[in-house]
């Protein structure tokens, strides 16, 4: 313990006496960057409005993390500590590794980050106090059971340390092969993902692809197949994560990016005479997208074409004015294995969710003003009483779509909505975002569902190049576990009040 406090006090002095340098060459997965750099996108071109086409330093922010070449400096650094007390159970999402139960803990992190013509790598050292304490937990049935407001680690004074987006590329003009456990994010949404969040922790995974945007001329590819490992367990008991994404981008006024993304997580389930491995799992990506043009050709299918895994296909929109600050975006996507393309047309909403959402920079002529506006739909399709319709991410052979106690897309889960509301301030010194979440889990699996709402505040301010963080956030949740006593919809029932508080200090370097 000792060791930890004396290599948590050096990161703390050294954020005041690393010498300042400004640039930028990694864009990770986590949300909390992406306001700044969508911003400072926008910020830029309208420095500049009168050009005929988008620059360079315009990215589309769909998929991350990505690396952005910079010329003499190939390093860049984050250096980066946290203080957090949370006075009940722990509800936060997309989080990462920074897992924070009841009581007081603390994150202190160095992440390293390198691009040069052929190589490319991230890793950030990390130490990470919990102390965990008890609290009152909430029985639910499957698949309700992985909500983030579950105790992970049953020990109290949790402590943690390693090496957390873990990742490194060889790669030729931005295209390549890696393997790491970084985390990622796929789709546009800041709060939510159909598919790829950074809920929980990254999962150790091969990649091929691009490394960021490849542009030519006006045109822009990010696109890239990943074969990832859900467990360490070999033969038949292994689970593999395979997906192939593709976003294609016109860069001019405004941006569109059009993508698309099929992704299985398949094994772990007996077969008979029949061996499933990696190379199985990735060739499922290359497959025939309906159910009919496999039947028959597969030892491990049903009579009738049904398989122990279902694809999920996800398609993204989003569309950038640069001019005026605005982005537009929707995400759709089914995650049941369609029989026929006469299937997909006759119920094209059965097994569907959906993300919708805007952010809007230079509210009202004031360059500093922004708003955003986010809704995801994982509801369980309202006719599924006449059609067999599965919840999302619910799989109890896959532990219902989680990894290490946490699923990797939606944090608010199977048949669930969540609804986010943020209007304030951000400029380079001072970020104000005052924000209002509704969430809701058990539409249709029960009568009254589970709500909460969140009111929170992210404030922060830069001196002399390093920035001061505050975040807090209350909670206000009701209904929790779904009790059978509630009679009327007003009733407030299963009760739950929790306020999180973080102090941090962040500073970013290059060289």
């Amino acid at each position: 313990m000792k060791q930890k406090t004396i290599i948590q006090s050096i990161i703390i002095i050294s954020l005041f006496i690393v010498p300042n340098l400004l640039a930028q060459n990694y864009s990770s997965a986590d949300p909390y960057y992406l306001l700044k750099n969508e911003k400072k996108q926008f910020s830029q071109y309208a420095q500049k409005p009168e050009l005929d086409s988008i620059p360079k330093y315009f990215h589309t922010q769909v998929i991350r993390p990505f690396y952005t070449p910079i010329e003499n400096k190939p390093f860049s650094i984050r250096l980066r500590n946290e203080q957090y007390y949370n006075e009940n159970a722990p509800n936060q999402e997309n989080m990462d590794i920074k897992y924070i139960g009841a009581g007081n803990g603390w994150y202190t992190g160095y992440n390293i980050s390198f691009y040069s013509n052929f190589l490319a790598f991230t890793v950030e050292p990390y130490l990470l106090r919990n102390e965990n304490k008890d609290f009152e937990p909430i029985e639910r049935s499957s698949p309700f059971t992985h909500l983030n407001d579950v105790r992970i680690h049953d020990k109290e004074g949790y402590i943690d340390s390693g090496f957390r987006e873990a990742m490194i590329y060889l790669h030729y003009k931005g295209f390549g092969v890696g393997y790491g456990s970084n985390n990622m994010w796929w789709g546009p949404g800041l709060h939510s993902s159909l598919t790829m969040s950074n809920n929980t922790i990254g999962f150790p995974h091969y990649s091929l692809g691009t490394l960021h945007d490849i542009r030519i001329k006006k045109w822009g590819i990010n696109t890239k197949a990943i074969l990832g490992y859900l467990n360490e367990e070999t033969g038949n008991d292994a689970i593999y994560f395979s997906a192939l994404y593709g976003i294609f981008s016109y860069y001019s006024n405004p941006v569109i990016s059009l993508g698309l993304t099929r992704q299985f997580i398949s094994g772990g389930v007996e077969l008979d005479g029949y061996t499933w491995g990696p190379e199985k799992a990735l060739e499922l990506l290359y497959d025939d997208l309906f159910r009919q043009d496999i039947q028959g050709t597969k030892p491990y299918l049903s009579g009738s074409g049904v398989d122990p895994w279902d694809q999920f296909l996800i398609g993204y929109i989003s569309m950038s004015f640069p001019a005026s600050g605005l982005l537009l975006f929707l995400e759709y996507g089914t995650h049941d294995h369609r029989f026929s393309y006469g299937d997909l047309i006759t119920e094209p909403d059965h097994a569907t969710g959906s993300i919708i959402g805007f952010r809007k920079y230079g509210m009202f002529e004031n360059p500093n003003l922004f708003f955003v506006f986010e809704y995801a739909n994982l509801i369980r399709g309202r006719y599924h009483i006449h059609r067999g319709s599965a919840n999302w991410y619910e799989k109890s052979h896959y532990d219902d779509l989680s990894y290490l106690g946490r699923r990797w897309a939606a944090h608010s889960g199977s048949d669930s909505d969540d609804f986010l509301l943020m209007f304030g301030l951000l400029n380079d010194r001072f970020v104000f975002l005052p924000g209002f979440n509704y969430e809701r889990h058990g539409m249709i699996n029960f009568r009254v569902p589970e709500v909460k709402m969140e009111f929170r505040l992210d404030a922060r301010y830069k001196y002399k190049d390093v920035w001061f963080n505050l975040y807090y956030e209350y909670q206000h949740e009701q209904h929790l576990g779904f009790p059978k006593d509630n009679v009327y919809l007003d009733e407030a029932t299963g009760l739950r009040f929790t306020n999180t508080i973080m102090l941090g200090i962040e500073k970013l370097i290059y060289f």
